[in-house]
């Protein structure tokens, strides 16, 4: 089987890659746009100020704050602090070669449990928490189940109509 080498395009050939690169790019970061925008009249139906969609970290926190999830976001915060530390210390080891790093392939992963528990942990406990605030995202906004399988498997598109559509948010449906 013959390597792929971009030495060997010709001028058409560069052509349309760069145009195929060019248009995913362009596409990506107006849809990047659209939800920064989204997230931030998310927040501004919610009560609070728009503009903290752009502070990272934080915008999690508000998202989990209208949630009515806080605890949930602190719990989180520590259990990722204290998961990375472990899995620090217990790292399978990275091979340099001249492209960057990567994981050999030839590395025993029953000698690093801490690591393997820790991704496993991690990405559990990433998807319940996705899933909660989705559905409490979703109830505060007066969606119901079938509104919050779409934050969860469809989030961009999901998010945008939340964003722009005349959904109000109302704290007191967290209540109940």
């Amino acid at each position: 089987m013959e390597s792929f080498n971009l030495d060997s395009l010709s001028t058409g050939e560069a052509a349309i890659v760069g145009a195929s690169l060019g248009t995913v790019l362009t596409i990506s970061l107006i849809m990047g746009v659209l939800l920064i925008i989204a997230g931030w009249k998310i927040f501004e139906k919610a009560g609070e100020k728009g503009w903290k969609i752009l502070i990272p970290i934080y915008d999690v926190y508000i998202l989990f704050k209208i949630c009515k999830l806080k605890n949930w976001f602190w719990a989180m915060l520590a259990v990722s602090v204290i998961l990375s530390i472990a899995m620090c210390c217990n790292m399978p080891p990275v091979v340099e070669d001249i492209y960057g790093y990567h994981v050999d392939l030839d590395v025993d992963l029953s000698k690093y449990p801490i690591f393997i528990a820790g991704t496993i942990i991690s990405c559990v406990l990433g998807i319940v928490v996705d899933v909660m605030v989705s559905i409490r995202l979703a109830k505060a906004f007066g969606k119901g189940v079938g509104y919050a399988l779409g934050l969860i498997f469809l989030p961009n598109i999901f998010t945008l109509i939340l964003g722009f559509g005349k959904a109000k948010y109302d704290a007191k449906k967290l209540d109940k």
